[in-house]
Formats: C-alpha cells, structure tokens, sequence
C-alpha cells in the first residue's frame, strides 16, 4: 500500500510554509485535518492534486482563474523571484520511499502583475529502491510513473469532496461509473492483452509467406475490418458519451423543476418523473414477455413444423406394434442360426438342397428379413415415447402464446394511457406563463429529445458492430480451413489458434471478474447505506445493473433514489465510494473533504462509527469543519485517529495565510 509520509507546502495559496505529516499507523490509519469554512482545506487537497497532476482539481468557483501564488508573498517580494512548491513524500508498501516536487517560479512584474519565470523542471520525482535513489526523473516521464500509481481520471474516488457526493449520481451515468470501476479494478489490463493478442495475430498474418490467392484475399479482408471495427468503437464510444451529457444535461433542468419556488410546477414535475420511471419499468416488462415469448417460439416451433412428419411417424410405430412386429417373435441371431444348420426348429430340412427344402428355406428367410427390420425395435419403442412427449407438449403451446399476447397488448395500452398523461403534463409545464419555467422546460425537452435521437444512432452503430464482428469471425473460420489445406501452413495455424484461444480467455476471466466485482459493491454498498441510514425500514437497499446504473427502490417497489435527501444521497454516495475502494486495484490513500456536511449528527456519529471498519486497511484523511468533528463524532473515530491538525487563520493585509497546529 502507498500512503502519504508528509507533505510540504510553500507559497501556495493560504499555505506560505507548512508541513504536515500522516499518520501511518495500522491500527490509527486516520489523520483529522480540521478547520472553519475558508481556511483552507479544500486548498490542501488540490494543493495535492496539484503537485501530482499539475491541477486543482477541487478548486472552488470562487478561486477559479486566480493564480495559485499566496498573496503575501506576492505582495512582499518586490522583484525577487520565489518559488511555489508542493513536495510530498510517499512511503509504499516494501519500505521504499518516492518523493514528487512540483514547482513554479513567479516575480512580481512592472506593473505590480504577475509573472511566471520559465523553470527549468517543474515536476521532479525521486525513487528509492533499496539503500539506492533513482533520480531525479523530471517532465513526462516523472507523471508516467506518478499516472499508473493514481491515474488522473479516477482520482475523485481517492480524494474526493463531500460535499459532492450529494450530486454523484446525479452528475455520473451508470456508463461513467462503470468506465471507473473498469480503470479502478485494473480490468483496462484485460483490454490491454486482448489488443496485444490481436495485434500479434495481425502480424503473424501479414509475415505469412506463399498464401493462396483466396488466403491472401481473406487477410486482407480481416486487416481491412478490423481497422473499420475499431472506428465504428471510436464512434459507438462518442455517440455513447454524447447521450450521457444529454442524459446529465436533462436530468439538470427537470431538477430545476422540480426544485422550482411554484408549487405546482413541482407536483407536474415529480407527477412526469413518477410517469416516466412507470414506462420505462413498463418497457422493461414488454421486454421480459417478449424474450419468454421468443423462447417459446423457438422451443416449440420446430416440432410445430415437424408435427404432420412426427404423427406419421408415430402412426407407423403404433400399427407395427399392433400387427406384432415390433417387438419381433424371433431373434435374428436364432433365425441364422437355424439357416446356417439347415435344419428348422420342427426339424425339417431346410438346407435349399432340394425343392422342397428351398421352399421351406425362403419362408424362414422371410422371418429374417422381418427380424432384422424390427430388430432395433427397443429403440423404436423407445423414440416413439419422445414423440408422443413432443407433440403433447406443445398441447397447451397456442393458449400460452394467446396469454403472452394478452400481457403484451395490456402493457401497451397502459403505457399509450401514461405517455397520454406524460404529454398532457409536458404542455401544461410548456405553457407556464413563468419564463423561467418556459425556458427550462424547452431545454429539458430539447436535451430528451438529443436523447431519444443518440439512443437511435447507438442502436444502429451497434448493430454495424456486431454485423462486422459477425463477419470477421466468418472470415477467420474460412482463413483457418484455406490455410488447412497445405501443411507448409501447420505453423502458422498453431499460431493463429494460440492467439485465438488467449483472447477467448482473456475474455472470459474479464467478463467474470467485472461480474463478481460488481455483485461484491453492491452488496457492500447496500449493507453500509442500510446500516448508515437513519430511515432504516423505508429503502430495501442499493442495486446496481450491469450497466452500473444505480438505483436505491423504495419498500413500496417504487424507486427511491430521485427522492433521497441530499443528506441520505451522500451517505449513498459515501458507500458507493467506501464499497469502491474496497474492491479497488489501487493501494492510494484517501482523502476526504468535508465528509460530514449536509449529515445530522446522529447519523454523522453512525457514519464515524462504522467508517473504519468500510475503509479497514486504508490510509484516511479527513478534512473536517468543528460543527462535523463533534465530541460524539471525535469519541467514536478516536480509536483510529493517529494525528489530529487544527488550521487557524492569521488575517493579513493582502489575504489570509493558514496557520497547521497539531494536536495529537
């Protein structure tokens, strides 16, 4: 595991020259950083994303576009050049240290501006392996090593903001969320190999030597679908990603809505989500009887089709039996038996020597040929039992289907009433005399509408994809049998096939590593939002779909997750996050800003009580205010809490400057 040493801060912000050091203790993982609003905390944790990404990644809105220099120093420098430097100090899990420094280099101009004097490296990491250092490494190659330990795109579930966890759901699709617990799990590995594997399997291709004319075809038309598979991925990817904005983007204006000050405008509002959520569930039905539709369609339609054959068949069985020839009177092997003596049972002669004896011969033959027809009769008897078995069960096939029809026409009806309804309430909130309502209206519709649209155009680029993976996979089938042909080709076969067979498992292990790691975060964040939350009887608990779309269903069966208050989504979010981690590939420390704001204190005390136990084994830091870091809140973390900061603020003439006090 890699946690955080120290960090060092200078000339950053409220920070001019401060250290702070972690606790690294197994059994007290946790540092409490505490502080009034505006202090500084947030600052902390970008002064952190900062130093490793080179951004601040949690600024406030107020900060935004303001230099990240502390203003005293700017003010006290005259033209002397100073630095902005954050340094931290990692120790990983065998011992070794890594220390990473970002810099910056300002004066203060002519005109009493700002100016940024050029630095020769402004990003150093220094490795230690051993009693040896490696280093410094400087520029690309230091973020390279600083990437694959906390890769930028997934840093907001190490340090995150609590205050944001109110809006996650409501700001990251299930696409989104899967797309981090595929980076987090480090399942991108998978994709990796998979790749690699068919890449190689490409260039074994392309080297092949003295192909057929129809090989050499076919290989140029696998290269050439391949390339056209990965852009029509690259566009399935965008479309995919232009639909959740438009998805991000609705859901914001309905929310506008819904929280509008008319109260009315709120009823139509929730009445449309309430709608919306019953067609889509309607949907889902449809869905499901369709699918036991099919299924039943393609289990009976065979034998259906076959029945006029099978009762033929059946009625033929059942007339040999009732005429005695099946089972047969005679075994063939006692009938040539008695040919091969020439000598009957009765003890006549019938060696065929004589006239007489031929004739009596040509009789007993005849038995033969009738015993070796019904010879298998066993197995006769035996299938027409299936037979019969077959056509009764298709029996009760047409009032299955009439039923089937039945749900599918009542669904439809109840759908067409409620996007009657739907539409009703869509006018009605569209004719508002309110401008404001008008305006978010027309663009909640505008963005569903690009919803619809997108939802449209990814169906049909995934129907282009899977028509081209169908047809490369046809391709590869006909390749192999071509190469088959000459055994100067075994080679290459065997190579082909050893790719092929490595994908295939590749695939596998991904497809049934991503399942089980989804199960394992929905059941722990289920577990932990029931024992956070103070409604207890009133939410059954999380789900959490393939697609990694959450949803948190009311004991009514309605779902919950849209009418979560903003204090219960948090905890949501919280456990998401806590169950995330748990299942994570990545040993990073966390870090958490105001974990505690939006919660009420009994459930703020249930939250520090059972927070250790979700986050076991990690390196925790908590960024808290004095109204979260209560008495209640401090006795039920402080047998985990190994360093406790208070940052004060010296009021200074040109901005504030944080003063880091330690406690414990």
């Amino acid at each position: 595991m890699m946690e955080i040493d120290y960090i060092n801060i200078k000339n950053f912000r409220q920070y001019r020259n401060v250290r702070i050091e972690f606790s690294r203790s197994p059994s007290k993982n946790f540092t409490i950083i505490q502080g009034v609003n505006g202090a500084g905390k947030t600052n902390l944790l970008n002064a952190i994303t900062w130093c490793l990404f080179g951004e601040e990644l949690h600024v406030d809105s107020k900060y935004k576009g303001l230099p990240i220099v502390n203003t005293t120093t700017l003010n006290e420098s005259n033209s002397d050049i100073f630095e902005v430097e954050v340094e931290i100090q990692f120790i990983e899990n065998d011992g070794n240290k890594m220390v990473v420094t970002r810099c910056k280099h300002y004066k203060k101009g002519k005109e009493e501006n700002l100016v940024e004097v050029p630095s020769p490296h402004s990003l150093t990491v220094m490795q230690q392996r051993g009693r040896d250092w490696i280093g410094p490494i400087y520029g690309d190659d230091a973020q390279y090593i600083i990437d694959n330990r906390i890769p930028p795109s997934i840093e907001e579930y190490f340090f995150f903001d609590g205050e944001r966890m109110d809006d996650y759901f409501k700001e990251n699709t299930g696409r989104d969320i899967k797309n981090a617990v595929f980076q987090i799990s480090q399942l991108d590995l998978f994709e990796k190999l998979i790749e690699h594997l068919t890449a190689r399997k490409n260039d074994f291709l392309k080297t092949a030597r003295e192909l057929s004319p129809r090989a050499e075809e076919l290989r140029e038309y696998i290269e050439l679908h391949t390339r056209s598979l990965q852009t029509d991925k690259c566009i399935l990817e965008e479309l995919l990603q232009k639909k959740s904005e438009a998805e991000r983007f609705e859901k914001e204006f309905s929310d506008k809505l819904r929280n509008s000050s008319l109260e009315y405008i709120q009823q139509l509002e929730e009445q449309r989500e309430a709608l919306i959520q019953d067609i889509e569930n309607i949907d889902n039905d449809i869905a499901e009887i369709e699918e036991t539709r099919l299924k039943l369609l393609r289990s009976n339609m065979p034998i259906i089709l076959s029945y006029n054959a099978l009762l033929k068949t059946k009625n033929l069985i059942e007339g040999r039996k009732e005429a005695g020839q099946i089972p047969p009177p005679y075994r063939t092997i006692f009938i040539e038996s008695l040919l091969k003596k020439g000598k009957c049972i009765c003890g006549s002669d019938i060696s065929g020597k004589d006239e007489y004896s031929t004739i009596r011969r040509k009789k007993v033959e005849t038995y033969l040929t009738e015993s070796q027809l019904s010879e298998k009769s066993n197995e006769i008897i035996a299938a027409n039992t299936l037979i019969r078995k077959m056509m009764e069960s298709t029996n009760d096939f047409q009032e299955k289907i009439i039923e089937l029809n039945r749900k599918i026409r009542r669904s439809q009806e109840l759908k067409a009433e409620k996007e009657k309804k739907l539409s009703k309430i869509n006018q009605e909130i569209s004719q508002s005399n309110v401008e404001n309502i008008k305006l978010w209206e027309k663009e909640r519709e505008k963005y569903s509408k690009e919803k619809e649209r997108l939802i449209g155009d990814i169906a049909k680029q995934q129907t282009q994809i899977d028509r081209r993976e169908r047809m490369i996979k046809a391709f590869n089938s006909e390749l192999n049998q071509e190469l088959k042909k000459e055994r100067k080709h075994k080679s290459l076969l065997e190579l082909l096939a050893l790719c092929d067979e490595g994908i295939k498992c590749a695939c596998e292990v991904r497809d049934r590593i991503m399942k089980r790691i989804k199960d394992e975060i929905e059941k722990k964040t289920s577990e932990q939002f029931l024992t956070l939350i103070w409604k207890k009887d009133t939410y059954k608990g999380v789900c959490i779909d393939d697609e990694y779309n959450i949803s948190v269903p009311h004991v009514s069966g309605r779902e919950g997750l849209g009418t979560l208050s903003a204090g219960e989504r948090q905890v949501c979010a919280l456990s998401f996050m806590a169950a995330l981690n748990s299942v994570s590939g990545f040993d990073v420390p966390i870090i958490i800003d105001t974990p505690l704001a939006r919660i009420s204190s009994e459930p703020s005390q249930s939250i520090a009580r059972n927070l250790p136990n979700y986050l076991k084994g990690k390196q925790v830091t908590l960024l808290v205010t004095e109204k979260e870091y209560s008495p209640e809140v401090k006795q039920e973390l402080s047998a985990s809490v190994g360093k406790t900061y208070i940052i004060g603020v010296i009021e200074k003439e040109y901005g504030n400057l944080a003063e880091v006090k330690t406690i414990q």
